[in-house]
């Protein structure tokens, strides 16, 4: 009897395994079909909420108050390995990948050195910040240039995306294009409560827009009284936030609940009348590059949308029925588009998530690049 050939293996390299905001990458590593999936990480968080049986944390010191950062930078200063490249390369001997997946530019310059030194080709997704801004830092400048050198092969969600991407120093012919992918068939119906919900889900940062959308709901407010604004999440703009919402009298109206799981954010987005996302180009550059996979997963279920011609939002969310896109803080127009969702009552279509984005096909393309590169490299070390 002839025996089944084992999948290659696909190791998903992340700095933590995994964020809330990150779900993306979740949906990727647990959803393989030709290849069987490994993570490596530096530390893990929410395991609970996203569960993997084959994680490996290999942590590493982050900054010189860290424990062990300085012995680190010796030994790799003396021997150009470090002990958490020696480990990484253990590992890398173990488990045996036929291809790396690096997620975010860091953590692809990190990786190209170990992946280069072991003949392993490495792939790059990039999402926002990582291309927009890390490549013209002091600090990062000459790791982009050399992960542009020699990784095997860059991805970016959409045209936009892919632009900053090949700005930043991606060479054009190893840039492609890979949809973000989620699993249709686990978002609910739209079904909105008898509140009239406004939802904002996101990090709490400038590119999110959250205090744009605290502005358009104050003007929408008037029109829409019973409204009510949700604001998940976290971050370093929640207090400039919160001094908004008293500054406009929506103390009480307006409620902050923190992170939450997942599974709590999808119901919130089912019950919701529409979803404020306005996101822009922050003042340091920084912008989402391609679009917030919230938008994705609102389209899924139906629920309205209100955003903005931002990066790939245009791209994943084209204007038409239950989506109104307006111009980067053009508050008017989202106070508009907002009373326009809640009024007209149209809903969302996921018609063409099913050909770009839903997980049997992205995994598909996602999967189809990991053999590209592979025969990239296996071409090299021919020659």
């Amino acid at each position: 009897m002839t025996a089944i050939p084992a999948k290659p293996v696909v190791l998903h390299a992340v700095s933590r395994f995994l964020p809330r905001s990150e779900t993306f990458v979740y949906t990727v590593v647990a959803g393989h079909r030709g290849f069987a999936a490994e993570v490596l990480c530096h530390g893990v968080e929410f395991a609970d909420e996203f569960p993997f049986p084959r994680v490996h944390v290999e942590p590493i010191p982050e900054t010189k108050w860290s424990p062990g950062w300085w012995s680190a930078a010796f030994a790799d200063l003396a021997t150009g390995r470090s002990p958490w490249r020696r480990r990484v390369e253990s590992l890398l001997e173990r488990i045996r990948p036929s291809v790396i997946h690096a997620h975010f530019g860091p953590v692809g310059c990190q990786m190209a050195a170990v992946a280069r030194a072991s003949g392993i080709p490495l792939v790059t997704s990039l999402y926002g910040v990582d291309a927009a801004v890390l490549p013209y830092t002091s600090r990062w400048r000459d790791q982009y240039v050399r992960l542009f050198r020699d990784g095997d092969l860059f991805l970016a969600e959409g045209p936009e995306m892919r632009k900053l991407v090949i700005a930043a120093g991606a060479p054009v012919e190893r840039t492609v294009l890979q949809p973000i992918a989620i699993d249709l068939r686990k978002y609910p119906m739209w079904r909105p409560d008898a509140t009239t919900t406004v939802l904002f889900v996101g990090r709490f940062i400038e590119k999110k827009g959250l205090l744009d959308a605290i502005a358009a709901f104050a003007s929408a407010h008037s029109r829409l009284p019973g409204a009510r604004l949700t604001i998940v999440g976290n971050g370093p703009d929640e207090s400039a936030a919160r001094a908004l919402v008293a500054e406009r009298g929506l103390i009480g109206v307006v409620e902050f609940v923190g992170t939450k799981p997942h599974a709590d954010v999808i119901a919130r987005l089912a019950r919701a009348r529409v979803l404020i996302h306005p996101s822009a180009t922050a003042a340091d550059g920084d912008s989402e590059g391609g679009a917030p996979t919230i938008l994705l997963e609102a389209q899924a279920i139906g629920t309205p949308i209100v955003s903005t011609r931002h990066a790939d939002i245009p791209y994943i969310a084209a204007e038409g029925p239950g989506v109104y896109l307006s111009d980067e803080h053009d508050i008017d127009a989202l106070a508009r588009d907002v009373v326009a969702a809640v009024e007209s009552g149209n809903r969302t279509t996921a018609a063409h998530l099913k050909t770009r984005h839903d997980v049997s096909s992205a995994i598909a393309s996602l999967e189809s690049h990991y053999r590209t590169a592979i025969g990239r490299a296996t071409r090299a070390v021919a020659v």
